[in-house]
């Protein structure tokens, strides 16, 4: 989709999250939540992709800094629009897809099938999902298929709270609407720009924005509690764990952790409380003994690890057989 510039606003602090670490930053199996985001992006195979930093930017332009990704600043948490007008430099005259950097659950076949749906609109496309309980989320106002406003939870009437359906903040602008941005005050509350303004300026331009309804919330929506980070750690923990077991590799346990990195031949068999990660290479018929941690290793066809092994950034011959606590623990 070389026809395609993907925005990942990622400027957040996420006071929720009750830390000092930027959001984004917060790991799940040991990755951080802006690089599964960054790998979806990737993965559309677009004309660029520009990451959004503010609080924290240090730690995170150093993770994006082997990724192949512009980054823009936003100095002031202004609003999702004042993000995406950011990031307007490094635009290369194509659509946007606008992603945001903690949602990490987010999966490439949505994504192909959001962006079909947009280029056959040819509007503004907003991602829509219902939530049992929607406090919090911008709720949407719609006419059919057609959003008519979306209402921020801080702005909206006690009718408007009753709706279930909700914006994700994941959106497609045609180039040709991207001069709509400009366009958006600060009328509201808090005094910042918000992208869902676009709805409205948008249809006063006859030229209204669609919702594009996922009924999979929890891979649409972002982590902003600890309690949503550990949710998504499970969703996602098992989510690999199932794409190696159809690959031809043994789970003897549901306590076992691979991180979403990892590599695993098929014929492998892994016991219970074992932790794989980085970007560990397990080779074809290896067996790895309970209690285990692997980090950053490269283990060859048929080796026998017999469990109680820590080792990080070491090579496993063919054949090889590692007793328990016989390499040094990680440090």
């Amino acid at each position: 989709m070389k026809e395609l510039d993907v925005v990942v606003l990622a400027a957040g602090k996420g006071e929720r999250m009750v830390s000092r670490k930027p959001k984004v930053m917060h790991e799940i199996l040991g990755k951080p939540l802006i690089g599964y985001v960054i790998d979806a992006a990737r993965s559309l195979d677009p004309s660029r992709v520009i990451t959004v930093t503010g609080y924290g930017r240090e730690s995170v332009d150093a993770f994006l800094g082997d990724r192949g990704v512009i980054t823009a600043f936003q100095a002031e948490q202004k609003g999702t629009a004042h993000a995406l007008s950011c990031a307007r430099g490094g635009l290369g005259g194509n659509d946007v897809l606008v992603l945001l950097g903690d949602v990490p659950l987010v999966a490439k076949e949505m994504l192909d099938d959001f962006i079909q749906f947009c280029r056959k609109a040819r509007s503004v496309v907003f991602v829509v999902t219902d939530l049992d309980d929607p406090s919090g989320y911008g709720r949407v106002l719609m006419d059919g298929g057609t959003i008519r406003d979306i209402r921020e939870h801080s702005e909206a009437s006690d009718e408007e709270k009753a709706i279930r359906t909700i914006n994700t903040g994941i959106c497609y602008i045609p180039f040709e609407d991207l001069a709509l941005i400009d366009l958006i005050g600060e009328n509201n509350r808090k005094g910042e720009r918000y992208l869902t303004d676009i709805c409205g300026i948008a249809a006063s331009k006859g030229r209204p924005a669609k919702g594009y309804f996922h009924p999979r919330c929890d891979e649409v929506l972002g982590i902003n509690t600890l309690q949503g980070l550990l949710e998504a750690t499970m969703i996602m923990r098992k989510k690999v764990n199932e794409g190696h077991m159809r690959n031809g590799v043994t789970f003897l346990g549901d306590d076992i952790y691979v991180g979403p990195d990892v590599t695993i031949g098929k014929g492998t068999v892994i016991y219970p409380a074992s932790h794989i990660m980085g970007r560990s290479v397990i080779g074809e018929d290896v067996t790895i003994g309970p209690h285990s941690m692997i980090v950053d290793c490269i283990i060859e066809k048929d080796v026998n690890i017999q469990g109680f092994v820590s080792m990080k950034g070491e090579e496993a011959q063919q054949g090889t057989t590692i007793g328990p606590f016989e390499y040094r623990p990680i440090r």
